[in-house]
Parts: C-alpha cells; structure tokens; sequence
C-alpha cells in the first residue's frame, strides 16, 4: 500500500478520473435484492454491478464507488493545493532564515569593527 502520492500518481489518477463516465453516480437498488447497481443516470444503465456479496456489503461498496467518483478530483485539487502551500511556506521560511543569516552577518562584522575601534582608543 503506497503512503505517498508522487506527482505521477497522481497524473494517472487525473487521467483515470477524466476517462471516466462523467458524475454524478448513483446507486441504484430494489428492497429485498441483494444485487446493487452504480449508474450515472437512473434509467437503469449501469456502470458497475455488485452481486458476490450479501446486500448489505453490496450496497456499502455501491455507495462507496459512487461517492469516490465525486471525491476524487477534490481530494486531488486540494492535496496539490495544499503541497502548493507547503512550498510557498517553506520557501519563505528559507528567504527568511537567510536574511537572518545576512543579518548575523552583518552584525559579527560591525562588532569586529566596534572592537577595532575601542582597541585604539
């Protein structure tokens, strides 16, 4: 099980995603059948079938499936939102933590100075 995402996972999942019959999914179920049905339209043409489980496991991954098709792109926009702050964060952070640096610097040199000038004193 992967715990990262590298940038060409998540390409192919973008490109997966955009392959795809088009969202919304629905599910689609009649009370006392065990077989469930992921359509993206409910005049009953579907796109996934779930029949090798009892109804209840059936109708938990139907639901599942159908839900991930709209997620998906959002959890993907985001991560890369959000990795795209990190960078901005950590970019500044590293201006910042140079012009300290610059900083310290600056102010070793001016005290070798001072300390010039008070030994001819």
């Amino acid at each position: 099980m992967k715990l990262v995402l590298t940038p060409e996972d998540m390409n192919l999942i973008e490109k997966r995603l955009s392959e795809a019959t088009p969202a919304p999914w629905s599910v689609i179920e009649k009370e006392g059948v065990d077989t469930v049905w992921v359509s993206p339209n409910l005049d009953g043409n579907p796109i996934a079938l779930f029949d090798y489980r009892n109804g209840i496991q059936n109708r938990a991954d139907a639901y599942f499936v159908a839900t991930a098709r709209e997620y998906v792109g959002v959890m993907l926009k985001e991560i890369k939102d959000l990795r795209n702050r990190v960078l901005e964060l950590v970019q500044s952070n590293n201006l910042e933590f140079q012009k300290r640096m610059d900083l310290q610097t600056e102010l070793n040199e001016l005290k070798k100075l001072l300390n010039k000038s008070d030994e001819y004193k």
